[in-house]
């Protein structure tokens, strides 16, 4: 094909042009991933939660423990774990663990890891703050810690999946170091040399998970079209968040796309607590149902994404707690979509603004097809670009000026983002930006329960009111595509887990 050929071309120009040709000795056994961002501290385990930004992290640091497929934790450092009255949890570790550095992995780091999140530092760190539900911790045995939280929390098992653990002494001598840090942990790799936007990794000496490929280079490659060229000149062997417009190129250089489980949902969040949003549409419960009839989630999970996302019809994912498993996504229905905004008292349709924080061509195409879709059932809906930094500030601050915005939720955290579009965030720095009062009640009794029979109950009748009165547009469950280029030769497990890979499975030919 002339583009396959035209790519090779800029490929190669690529590959000299920018310097990312590694040399054929150390494409032999290093496994090369592009990354369209890396945590600007790698080394710090208590900044970023989610991935592509955080593969660096998860080459050196692991996790307490891991979130399976089916939305349930998984032993990783933590053995097993335990808790009474989900307040006080008891957490027993791996026996034979050693930091990268030989030091043995003990419930001395899991206290000193507590008491770094409840420093200055810690506290603004994104780990620390998703868990400062945490009290203190306890070193019961060497290898058993109590972890005592100061109200209890039947879903802190999900929580510990953000929990990664570096070496205790080694962090204390370089927790003012910054990018300096060495990075000591438990992962299958440890740092050797690079710079913040690539970084080589070696074979952690005593790691419990040994790699089966020696090395490791993770390459900062924020364009996506960039990460593909780095894939056809032979420069990286992986570009994670691929588009699915780009199958066809990498199928052509004999790679394969790996799809990675994400955490989250994409949905276009309603604005409904901003007072410059009083006077919007959105303020009716029917326009809302409205607009979820407008949209065709089936030609754009099915077509644009080529049947690698799911429809989403609630903002959980399978397993988490509230799921409900018989609710359909919304049918895409226009006709039905007119008759709810006639009902509400706009005959004639709407004119909605969407604030869209876009990365790559391929959501900027998706967006559009949900204004085109909207236009059928008479809505003119503006979208207004925004650089992701804008928009979280935007969204934290409480900051709107539109009616709509383009959001995740994170499908397994099922209390979480009621701090945000329910009633619970109109405290403190905490801006809440849809709020349904009837919903509040079994939030908050959720949140106190520590029954997860009980939790579960009451988070499926949240999740079949938000369906009645939906706090955004439902659109897909997000399943993300990593390029593979012709020299992986096997990638085990690369779909088990949501945001978590087993990079030490990842084998390179030779």
């Amino acid at each position: 094909m002339m583009r396959s050929a035209a790519l090779l071309f800029t490929a190669s120009f690529f590959s000299i042009g920018f310097g990312l040709n590694f040399g054929s000795a150390a494409a032999q056994d290093a496994l090369r991933i592009a990354t369209p961002l890396i945590v600007p501290d790698f080394a710090n385990p208590y900044q970023g939660l989610s991935l592509p930004a955080t593969v660096a992290t998860l080459a050196a640091f692991d996790p307490l423990v891991v979130v399976d497929g089916a939305g349930k934790p998984q032993p990783w450092l933590a053995e097993s774990w335990s808790s009474p009255d989900g307040k006080v949890w008891t957490v027993k570790l791996r026996e034979g663990i050693k930091f990268s550095n030989g030091a043995p992995l003990t419930s001395d780091a899991v206290v000193a890891s507590v008491e770094h999140m409840h420093s200055d530092k810690g506290r603004t760190e994104t780990v620390g703050s998703s868990l400062a539900n945490i009290e203190r911790a306890v070193a019961v045995s060497p290898l058993v810690a109590e972890v005592h939280l100061k109200k209890a929390e039947a879903l802190f098992a999900f929580r510990m999946s953000q929990w990664k653990i570096p070496e205790p002494n080694d962090w204390r001598r370089q927790v003012e170091a910054g990018p300096e840090r060495r990075g000591i942990g438990t992962g299958p790799y440890m740092l050797v040399g690079g710079s913040a936007a690539r970084m080589s990794f070696a074979t952690n000496p005593y790691a419990w998970n040994t790699p089966k490929t020696a090395k490791l280079d993770v390459i900062q490659l924020p364009d996506q079209p960039a990460r593909m060229r780095g894939i056809a000149a032979g420069s990286v062997d992986m570009a994670m968040q691929i588009g699915a417009s780009d199958r066809e190129e990498l199928e052509s250089l004999k790679g394969q796309v790996l799809t990675r489980r994400g955490m989250r949902i994409t949905y276009l969040s309603f604005i409904t607590e901003a007072e410059s949003n009083k006077a919007s549409p959105v303020q009716n419960q029917k326009v809302r149902l409205a607009l979820n009839y407008a949209v065709d989630r089936d030609k754009i999970t099915g077509v644009l994404l080529e049947g690698l996302a799911k429809p989403s019809s609630q903002l959980l994912l399978p397993g988490a707690p509230g799921h409900v498993a018989d609710l359909k996504s919304f049918p895409y229905d226009p006709a039905k979509a007119r008759a709810l905004l006639a009902e509400a008292g706009y005959p004639n349709g709407i004119k909605l603004t969407l604030r869209a924080g876009i990365v790559g061509a391929d959501q900027g195409a998706i967006y559009q097809q949900v204004a085109q879709d909207m236009r059928a059932a008479g809505i003119a809906l503006t979208i207004r670009p925004a650089a992701l930094a804008e928009m979280t500030q935007m969204m934290f601050e409480g900051r709107f000026d539109a009616d709509l915005f383009t959001n995740i939720a994170r499908g397994l955290d099922a209390l979480g983002d009621y701090r945000y579009r329910s009633c619970l965030g109109q405290t403190g720095n905490n801006k809440a930006y849809f709020c349904d009062a009837q919903t509040l009640d079994l939030i908050k009794k959720a949140q106190n329960s520590i029954d997860m029979a009980d939790v579960d109950g009451l988070l499926q009748q949240v999740t079949r009111r938000e369906n009645e009165n939906p706090p955004g547009v439902y659109l897909w469950q997000e399943s993300f595509m990593d390029g593979a280029g012709p020299r992986v030769a096997s990638a085990p497990d690369y779909s088990s887990y949501y945001d978590f890979l087993p990079l030490h499975l990842i084998s390179v030919k030779k």
